[in-house]
């Protein structure tokens, strides 16, 4: 078996894993949203209920594992968690929130319907830069493995922008591996 991760091109450090320690923690840490956010923004950046944003994304990602209904929610819920708040405030919206009223004489909620803001776009493009570097998508992390940033993960996230510029693998390969 080759000791080699086939990401970055360095030692791994477990070899009966397919990747090293940081290109996994690069292709899990974050990689959710971006792929929801891009699906969002790919798609006309319309607003979206919650089922329609969860068939775009498993149509999108054609992978084995699908996306299920509850981990976009947990996404778009932390997006739009303070939406209220933000809207009293009039500034800092990260997602928009619409709710549809049901027709006189139909029974049910409303429905909610979601949109990216323009500060997301915004960040969205840093993550896309970040990814393209062989950087983690999220700069802090409060819960689970934290990585400080060393020298040989400098190295590492180089030799990934180098394979990926060589086109050496497609963009999003190692992605929610």
């Amino acid at each position: 078996m080759d000791n080699t991760c086939p990401s970055c091109g360095f030692d791994k450090e477990i070899e009966t894993k397919p990747l090293c320690k940081y290109c996994y923690y690069r292709g899990t840490i974050g990689a959710a949203k971006l792929l929801l956010f891009q699906t969002m923004r790919d798609n006309g950046n319309k607003y979206l209920t919650i089922d329609e944003l969860t068939e775009l994304v498993n149509r999108n990602q054609n992978r084995k594992k699908q996306i299920t209904k509850s981990a976009v929610y947990k996404i778009i819920r932390r997006y739009s968690k303070y939406y209220d708040q933000a809207k009293r405030r009039r500034s800092s919206y990260l997602i928009l929130k619409k709710e549809i009223r049901r027709k006189k004489g139909q029974a049910g909620r409303p429905q909610i319907k979601y949109k990216l803001s323009m500060r997301l776009l915004k960040r969205l493009k840093n993550y896309e830069a970040r990814w393209k570097m062989g950087n983690p998508i999220n700069k802090r992390v409060k819960e689970g493995e934290k990585f400080r940033v060393t020298m040989e993960y400098k190295k590492r996230a180089q030799g990934i922008s180098i394979k990926l510029k060589k086109e050496e693998y497609d963009l999003y390969t190692y992605i929610l591996v």
